[in-house]
C-alpha cells in the first residue's frame, strides 16, 4: 500500500495537484491556451487510441475536455483508459496556479 507522502518518484502522485511538485522531466509540456491543451490531448489519443473509441469517439472526448477547460477554468482534466494496444493510458491537464495559491513551477500563469 502506498500512502500520501510515500509515493515513489516513478509512480503517479495520489493527488493530481502533486504533479506540480514533481521534476520538470516528468512534465510533457505547459500550455496557456485551451486549444493548445486540447491539441496535445488529441495527439495523445491518436498515438494511443482508446479501445472503446467506437462507442465514445475521440471527437466526443475532445469536446468534453474543451468544455471543461473553458467552462470551469482552474479545474484539471484527467483521462485514463485502456488503449487498443492493451495498455492503460493516463494523461492529465493540471490547472496552474492552484486555488490554494500554489505557484506554477514549470512556467505559465
Amino acid at each position: 500500500m502506498i500512502r500520501r507522502g510515500e509515493v515513489p518518484a516513478d509512480h503517479p502522485p495520489i493527488e493530481i495537484k502533486d504533479w506540480l511538485r514533481r521534476s520538470a522531466a516528468q512534465v510533457a509540456a505547459t500550455y496557456t491556451g485551451v486549444e493548445e491543451a486540447v491539441s496535445w490531448i488529441e495527439g495523445e489519443l491518436t498515438q494511443n487510441p482508446p479501445v472503446d473509441q467506437e462507442h465514445f469517439p475521440v471527437w466526443d472526448r475532445l469536446q468534453r475536455v474543451r468544455e471543461r477547460l473553458r467552462l470551469t477554468a482552474g479545474n484539471d482534466v484527467v483521462l485514463g483508459y485502456c488503449s487498443k494496444a492493451q495498455q492503460y493510458v493516463s494523461r492529465a491537464l493540471i490547472a496552474c496556479p492552484r486555488e490554494d495559491g500554489d505557484s506554477c513551477p514549470y512556467g505559465g500563469a
